[in-house]
């Protein structure tokens, strides 16, 4: 009988240990969050003229990776997957709740998109007029960093009203210039629109300092971005550009818009009749920055079936060793510019024919 007993209660510690590690696995919180292989698809839904040329038959795909948040059985399968990057969540979210981490990152898109309708347009050689439409923070120091409590602090996504009652300002320059001109024995008085809610955001008197370079004027009040939002006008109407990226968000499809919108304002199929992937930021002034996720995105821009990857230069020697471990017949070349990236294109289409 006791022998019975000792066996049942092995059992049930048995089955209780099992649950238990089962949901330690499965659902406890883990503080990673993976790159993941997200997506490769055509940008010519997202951008429109209102007159321009005709589309070909090729396509200049965005790529763009997903981050999840894995259990621990997936982070214990991450490392052995190749394709799969796993990071601290503080590192990446940097404090952002999950949707502050989005908003920051439809925020940088729209700046984005910005600098590549007028990269294309400074390019063509299209006269066109631009307008400050907003001052957006698109991101900002962890509280802890900043040394004030939440009530004081800026989120990203919040729009930029007044300094101290002063609303003249046309531009982050023009912000920056009433920033530097405010009183260091007064308290920083900033009205900002949050949503739809606005709101008074206050620092001490003495948190500026005379003497303080742009960067250290927006480290002082915990802003590490700015994003100028500009409306764009050609002078030519019909050569309006527009981009609609629904829920991509970030800084990386700068080059991929800009080649697309290359594509509406000149003749001919910029593609060639190709699936030709791209990834990159970009300035106004058509140059090309490093982004992240360069493997995961070679990888989804393979199984996507493109058979040219521009990729910045920054990130080209990781791009061509993940392509090479894939054994993908995708080429996959580097770009510094927008002039690089059509050298490039042109290159690759004369070797095809």
């Amino acid at each position: 009988m006791l022998k019975q007993g000792s066996n049942i209660r092995s059992v049930v510690l048995y089955v209780l240990s099992t649950a238990v590690l089962m949901w330690a696995l499965l659902y406890a919180p883990t503080p990673y969050v993976a790159y993941e292989p997200g997506i490769a698809v055509p940008v010519k839904p997202m951008v429109a003229i209102e007159e321009g040329d005709e589309l070909g038959e090729g396509d200049l795909l965005l790529t763009a990776v997903k981050l999840t948040e894995p259990n621990f059985l997936r982070a214990i399968q991450s490392v052995w997957n190749s394709n799969v990057e796993l990071h601290l969540k503080k590192d990446v979210l940097r404090g952002y709740s999950k949707e502050q981490y989005a908003a920051r990152l439809n925020v940088v898109m729209q700046g984005s998109q910005n600098n590549a309708i007028e990269a294309a347009y400074r390019y063509a050689g299209l006269p066109y007029e631009t307008r400050t439409e907003g001052i957006i923070i698109s991101d900002v120091a962890a509280n802890a960093e900043k040394g004030f409590p939440m009530r004081f602090s800026f989120e990203a996504g919040d729009r930029m009203l007044a300094i101290n009652g002063n609303t003249d300002f046309g531009s982050g320059e023009e912000w920056l210039e009433r920033l530097r001109g405010s009183s260091k024995d007064k308290p920083l008085i900033f009205e900002v629109e949050r949503g739809d809610t606005k709101l008074s955001i206050v620092y001490p008197a003495d948190t500026l300092e005379a003497f303080m370079t742009d960067v250290q004027l927006l480290e002082a009040i915990g802003i590490k971005n700015l994003t100028e939002l500009r409306s764009i006008e050609p002078v030519d109407g019909d050569k309006r550009l527009t981009i609609a990226a629904g829920e991509i968000g970030g800084p990386s499809a700068g080059l991929v818009f800009a080649l697309q919108s290359l594509d509406l304002l000149t003749e001919g199929d910029l593609s060639g009749g190709h699936r030709i992937a791209a990834t990159g930021t970009i300035t106004i002034e058509g140059n090309v920055g490093p982004i992240g996720g360069i493997k995961q995105k070679i990888v989804v821009a393979s199984r996507e079936g493109a058979e040219l990857f521009l990729v910045p230069a920054g990130n080209f020697k990781e791009a061509k060793a993940k392509a090479s471990s894939l054994g993908t017949n995708m080429n996959v070349v580097s770009v510094g510019t927008l002039q690089e990236a059509l050298d490039q294109i042109e290159a690759f289409e004369a070797a095809s024919v």
